[in-house]
């Protein structure tokens, strides 16, 4: 869910917190229209409380960059999450924003967990439909803490599942009445998660190609999965199936202190 603070009267920023997905950001697209139209200066848009972002987020955000282009006016991104910073980097649109940190200093990371070399499997399913994304990806979210991810690493898995579960709703699921289903494995560095639907499925290779900094529509979720994950396959045959992996960093080996 997407919390929004529109700007006041007088005001030229508009905080959003939550989730910038398919389903929270038509209201943050609105709100953004509404600013551009009312003649007011340039666009301050607070993203620090911002947890996800996927392609339907950046969408709005490259919206907002061109209309503030069209206009001779710019969009500052105050405080932006390292999520957000990090998706704008990977499709190569950081240019396209100022940024205002604030002076403000990122968190010491969590401790990790060890590496586990037993195989661990879990499954979660649900119908296709837009309530059911979120709490398909937090599911998917909580197998994985149990590797040692960074906190980036772990965004970057967000957003890699938030893509593929959309797609699987948006190709997979026209009733609502089909069922997403996503198996997550994890055996020492390596975890791999697997998205399957029941739609008829796509030829991956001719997908547009999306170039750094373009800001084209069509592709960009795909474009995401391949750069957050170090594996992407896709299955078609009885639906679509898309098998993502990622590993964990090697650790240094720890000296006998003894």
């Amino acid at each position: 869910m997407l919390e929004i603070t529109p700007a006041g009267d007088n005001q030229n920023c508009i905080e959003a917190r939550g989730e910038m997905d398919a389903r929270g950001s038509a209201r943050l697209r609105e709100e953004i229209a509404r600013f551009f139209e009312s003649g007011r200066g340039d666009l301050h848009l607070r993203l620090q409380g911002v947890e996800f972002i996927d392609s339907t987020g950046v969408e709005v955000l490259l919206e907002a960059a061109e209309m503030a282009r069209a206009s001779c006016r710019s969009v500052t991104l105050v405080q932006p999450s390292q999520q957000v910073a990090a998706v704008l980097s990977a499709g190569g649109y950081g240019t396209l924003f100022g940024y205002d940190y604030c002076g403000s200093e990122e968190a010491p990371p969590p401790s990790e967990p060890l590496v586990d070399d037993t195989l661990v499997t879990e499954t979660f399913e649900a119908e296709g439909r837009a309530e059911n994304i979120a709490p398909l990806r937090r599911g998917v979210e909580r197998f994985a803490r149990h590797m040692p991810f960074t906190g980036q690493e772990m965004d970057d898995i967000n957003l890699a599942v938030g893509e593929a579960t959309a797609n699987a709703l948006r190709y997979g699921c026209r009733t609502g009445r089909e069922h997403i289903r996503i198996t997550c494995t994890r055996c020492g560095r390596r975890f791999g998660v697997e998205i399957s639907d029941a739609g008829e499925g796509f030829d991956p290779e001719r997908l547009p190609v999306v170039d750094a900094g373009h800001m084209a529509e069509g592709g960009r979720g795909v474009h995401f999965m391949r750069c957050m994950m170090d594996e992407v396959h896709f299955r078609f045959g009885n639906g679509t199936t898309v098998e993502m992996v990622k590993f964990t960093r090697e650790q240094p080996d720890r000296e006998d202190t003894d």
